[in-house]
């Protein structure tokens, strides 16, 4: 397990996967020793799958969304000193075999945020198109090209995980706006190739949110971005 001196903690927000959760968790053993699953409020035995893989647990008995099952995954490592967690899904869509890619990735450069990076051609075509426009239209929002910003297979340092408990946001477009304030502070993201991976999951996003909710976050992200700059631009030189 190449973790060093660091401190690393493999996060996953999991809802409704027990038919996937045991595998992933056993895999995602075999590359790193320290895991937390957040439980965001499953009818099933996700909560029990977690506990009889003997991994570190959050649970609540309601749903509060992504966003906010990753939140209360970062206060968990903040707490107990882990230097980055690595984010990745609980359905099966994330290959934990990359974790170490990550962990490379970050010892090499240090950066507050690393981003597993989909092949666009690989994605189902009713999927593809939604990403390429969502894609598309953030990386205009933001002015720079971001080639998957939909992505949940993620690392961020403790400075980021710091900054992101200030986010309102609870559901999927917290991993957005994640991508949005790191611009914003200028600090430096990296992406390291990852499989494409569709099996029987099926979308938990909402599809209303999906049509009007992204582009209300692509306005927030450009927002986010532009008032940095300006407040940049405004200091006495």
């Amino acid at each position: 397990m190449p973790e060093k001196n660091n401190k690393f903690l493999a996060l996953l927000p999991a809802y409704n996967e027990e038919a996937h959760l045991g595998d992933v968790l056993r895999r995602v053993r075999e590359q790193i020793s320290d895991v937390l699953v957040v439980d965001d409020g499953s009818k099933d035995r996700t909560a029990a799958i977690a506990r009889e893989a003997g991994v570190e647990l959050l649970s609540r008995g309601y749903n509060c969304g992504k966003g906010q099952s990753l939140k209360d995954g970062y206060s968990w490592a903040l707490e107990r000193g882990y230097d980055a967690v690595i984010m990745l899904d609980s359905d099966g869509q994330h290959d934990p075999g990359c974790i170490g890619d990550f962990i490379r990735k970050f010892q090499e450069t240090h950066a507050p945020l690393i981003i597993g990076a989909r092949n666009y051609g690989e994605i189902p075509l009713r999927r593809r198109v939604p990403n390429m426009i969502g894609k598309t239209l953030f990386s205009a929002a933001v002015g720079q090209n971001i080639p998957d910003n939909q992505s949940g297979y993620r690392m961020l340092n403790r400075a980021l995980m710091e900054r992101m408990l200030e986010s309102s946001e609870s559901g999927y477009h917290f991993e957005v706006e994640m991508i949005a304030i790191c611009i914003a502070e200028g600090w430096n993201i990296e992406w390291v190739p990852i499989p494409t991976i569709y099996n029987d999951e099926v979308s938990k996003q909402n599809p209303f949110d999906q049509i009007f909710g992204f582009p209300k976050m692509c306005l927030k992200a450009r927002r986010i971005v532009r008032e940095k700059k300006e407040e940049k631009c405004s200091r006495p030189k």
